[in-house]
């Protein structure tokens, strides 16, 4: 990590939807290299000290020609982060994820520059899974809008990459958990986060069904890290990787550790409620996942730091000192 810091000296770091969760991590963890950061936001952004924030719509061509002449590295992380929204407005979340992506590739074709494009993908690319852990070339089978415009976001950077029009990593994120300093919905979106609120209020849990679904939990420290990494290392050019914890957990689990862990510090136990999935549930929360995560270490040297259970009381120590 000490070596990824010290290779942004000298780099002009753009960080699109720079108001979102895990944008706002990054931007932290940014601040503390050589980079000049430039956040992008549809937004009007509150001051950083050491950064330069631009408000601007990434779905609108005008932008991409100014991000692209500033930036050696773009961590591309805005866009719609939800399944339902997807699938009900099916040509919005394509707008909001393909457009950015397509000016981006015309705005660094025009320019003749190739800045290193670290984009925001997520590991439900691969749809119902049958064999665990999952490896990066398992087969892509979207079962969601929202995860073919991901895919699709993929293989645009691929083929630029390819074309030597830019420099393209993509990211399928696991399950993402833990604080951010965003002020944005996106902070709720998880559900760890969200259970992990309601147990620190004394709210019950509502667990869908059995609970026996298998999930990778990934704390957003360790997230911010990989994309650090992947914005400098260069065998991962042109190429997606898995960003997970690499274990396994069910869903049924999780929600007795969040409750567990909160009563320690809350001294008090909420009670766990099973009941039924709610009609309209779509077929991808009935996934199991598992990633594997040794390509990304060996090409870039990235691992997770953070267990579950270290992750999970930061966060409810977060929370509780903020509620």
């Amino acid at each position: 990590m000490d070596d990824s810091i010290t290779r942004y000296r000298n780099k002009t770091v753009a960080i699109t939807g720079a108001s979102g969760y895990i944008a706002s991590v990054l931007i932290d963890a940014l601040q503390k290299t050589p980079a000049h950061i430039l956040r992008i936001s549809r937004r009007d952004l509150p001051p950083v000290p050491g950064t330069e924030a631009l408000k601007a719509d990434v779905r609108a061509s005008d932008c991409w020609e100014e991000i692209v002449s500033k930036a050696d590295v773009i961590f591309h992380l805005a866009g719609n982060t939800s399944v339902y929204a997807a699938a009900k407005d099916p040509a919005d979340s394509l707008n909001s994820t393909m457009l950015p992506i397509m000016y981006l590739v015309a705005a660094a074709q025009a320019a003749g520059r190739a800045p290193r494009v670290v984009f925001a993908s997520t590991a439900t690319v691969y749809g119902l899974t049958d064999a665990l852990p999952v490896v990066e070339d398992a087969e892509t089978k979207p079962i969601t809008n929202y995860d073919l415009h991901k895919l699709f976001a993929e293989k645009q950077l691929e083929l630029a990459s390819k074309q030597g029009i830019l420099e393209g990593v993509s990211l399928r994120l696991a399950n993402v958990y833990g604080p951010s300093s965003s002020t944005s919905s996106a902070d709720d979106r998880g559900i760890l986060n969200k259970i992990t609120r309601m147990a620190i209020q004394g709210a019950n849990l509502r667990l869908y069904g059995d609970g026996n679904h298998v999930r990778d939990y990934i704390y957003v420290d360790d997230v911010a890290r990989a994309f650090m990494v992947a914005g400098v290392e260069k065998g991962v050019m042109g190429r997606s990787f898995n960003v997970a914890s690499g274990k396994g957990i069910t869903v049924h689990e999780v929600f007795h550790l969040v409750a567990e862990r909160t009563e320690r510090v809350t001294g008090k136990r909420v009670h766990i409620e099973n009941v039924p999935w709610p009609d309209g549930a779509d077929s991808i929360e009935f996934r199991n996942f598992v990633a594997d995560i040794t390509c990304f270490q060996k090409v870039a040297g990235w691992h997770p730091i953070i267990s579950l259970n270290q992750g999970v009381d930061w966060m409810i120590q977060h929370f509780y000192n903020n509620k």
